[in-house]
This record gives structure tokens, C-alpha cells and sequence, in this order.
């Protein structure tokens, strides 16, 4: 059985929807005020198991149910004014919390889901306070002991439909494609990206495992994206060309971050040797948001 942290989310959901169609069991941790939209369509499914971690003790979690993977996909970016104690429980707290008790319960193997933002050695400042919780978060899964394995999945620029709109190409194809607002201020846009489709990334996790059921090791790490990236500025330009909108696009209203990351992308051969591949270009991924958005009709 497989727990599952950040289920109701834009990634998680994709996960467990995923996690179902292969006929696993799923436990889903949740707020009890948690948004299930996401999920409506699994709410009543015969594998899925939803546990209430602000009411409920975890102890009781493990010991009602056999769990030998535990997925930890919830994230708090900590945009705004969200306070530092809430973005230290979700990326900090409960994960670490989860492996303490799974440790004493039979968890054979903890999958982390990590950022770009933190393969920088300095930290970024747009995010400064997620980047050092997740890095003290991993800085904790190795010093664990041997006897539970250890997976941490670093994520390019994740995207794709229905994702919140405060995520940047999100908000950026709503407001060119779908509202066609009249201008936008954008930087130059010469920041590159591994942009990676929302598909490729959850086959990647089901891959991953795989190979935490399968192989012995104490701590890995796989990179997630398509290996290439692209200029910001190519990846608005192709929203607008396809939507046909006619918004004038500002580029260079706005000035990069002293500390701008210029280019990400992901070493991906050692998640390829496990028989995994991106298959959804930028422009096809892009398509398939504005298809969903009926905003253009691609058969």
C-alpha cells in the first residue's frame, strides 16, 4: 500500500489518479478542509483511503494499514504572507514526522519531491523560505538510518492543465489565451527552462516505485524534466501564437532578480536508464492545456 501526501494538489492528484488506473491501494493524507475538487471523481473509489491528518494521529494511520511507500508530493511555496510555521509543517514537519512513524511500522521506501530551485548551492530569494526548508528537509532523510530507502526527486518547470494560477504558466496562459487581456509586462525572457509536461512527470514517480520496491540502495536522487531547455520568452511566444491571441506582450518591463536563475534544466540519464522518457514537447504540452481550456480545437 502506498501513502500519499499532497493528494487533493495539482501534482498529487495526477499521482493518484495514476496510482488507481494500476489497481494499487492509496492512502491520501489530507486537512480535513482540504479542497477535493481535484479528486471528486476518486472520493468513493474502493482503493483509496482518506486520513485526516489534523484530526487524527498518525500512529493510528500505520497501524491500520500496511504501508511500504510513502510519497510525499505536498509543498507549501510559501508565496505571500503565508506564515513560515505553515510552510515548515508541510515541507518539514509531517514528511519527517511520516518517516519517524513509518520506520517503526515497515515503510520500505520515502519519495521526496524536491525543486530546481535547490540544486543551487545559494539560496533563491523569490523562495528563499521554501528553498531552505527543503533543504533541511533532505539534509534529515540522510541522516536516517539504513533500513528505509530514500528517493529524492528533483523537478524541473512542472506544468500543465488546471494547475494553480499562481504558478507562472498558468497565470500566463489564462491571461493571454483564455482572458486575452490587453498587455502583459514580462523581463527580456532569456531565463531558460526545462519545461516538463505533467504526464512525463507522473510516469516518471510510478518508474521510481518501481525501483524502490525492486533494488537496494540508501539515498538516490533522479532529475526530472526533459533534458532541454528553452527561453521563457519562447514558451510565452508560442501561448500566444497558438491561442492566436493579440495581446502585446511587454518584454523587458520588468527587471531580472539580482539573483535571477538564467538556466535550469535536468540531467536526466540516470532516470532513462530505468526506462523513462519525456514524450510531450513545450508546443505539444501547451496545446494540450489550450484543448482542455477549449481555447483551440486540435484533433
Amino acid at each position: 500500500m502506498i501513502l500519499l501526501t499532497g493528494g487533493t494538489g495539482f501534482l498529487g492528484s495526477r499521482i493518484l489518479a495514476e496510482l488507481l488506473n494500476n489497481g494499487d491501494k492509496v492512502v491520501v493524507i489530507k486537512r480535513s478542509f482540504s479542497n477535493t475538487k481535484k479528486i471528486e471523481d476518486f472520493l468513493t473509489h474502493e482503493n483509496v483511503y482518506f486520513f485526516d491528518i489534523d484530526i487524527y494521529d498518525p500512529q493510528e494511520l500505520f497501524k491500520k494499514y500496511s504501508i511500504k511507500t510513502i510519497i510525499h508530493a505536498a509543498t507549501e511555496y510559501g508565496r505571500g504572507t503565508t506564515p513560515i510555521v505553515k510552510l515548515l509543517e508541510a515541507n518539514l514537519i509531517l514528511p519527517m514526522r511520516l518517516v519517524e512513524i513509518g520506520l517503526n511500522h515497515g515503510v520500505e521506501c520515502f519519495i521526496n519531491t524536491d525543486s530546481f530551485f535547490t540544486k543551487r548551492t545559494t539560496t533563491y530569494s523569490n523562495l528563499a523560505n521554501y528553498s531552505l526548508s527543503k533543504k533541511s528537509l533532505i539534509n534529515w532523510l540522510k541522516q536516517l538510518p539504513k533500513n528505509i530507502k530514500i528517493i529524492n526527486v528533483v523537478l524541473e518547470h512542472i506544468y500543465g492543465p488546471d494547475d494553480d494560477t499562481s504558478k507562472f504558466i498558468e497565470n500566463t496562459i489564462q491571461k493571454i489565451a483564455v482572458q486575452k487581456v490587453p498587455e502583459i509586462n514580462f523581463t527580456h525572457g532569456h531565463q531558460k527552462r526545462d519545461f516538463v509536461y505533467i504526464d512525463d512527470v507522473v510516469a516518471a514517480y510510478i518508474k521510481l516505485i518501481q525501483y524502490g520496491s525492486k533494488n537496494n540502495f540508501c539515498f538516490e536522487t533522479f532529475e526530472v524534466g526533459t533534458g532541454r531547455s528553452y527561453e521563457v520568452r519562447e514558451m510565452i511566444e508560442t501561448i500566444q501564437h497558438l491561442s492566436g491571441s493579440m495581446t502585446k506582450l511587454n518584454f523587458g518591463a520588468i527587471g531580472y532578480r539580482s539573483d535571477e536563475i538564467m538556466e535550469s534544466k535536468a540531467e536526466i540519464k540516470k532516470l532513462m536508464a530505468l526506462g523513462w522518457n519525456p514524450t510531450i514537447t513545450l508546443q505539444n504540452g501547451i496545446e494540450k492545456i489550450l484543448k482542455k481550456y477549449k481555447v483551440i480545437d486540435i484533433k
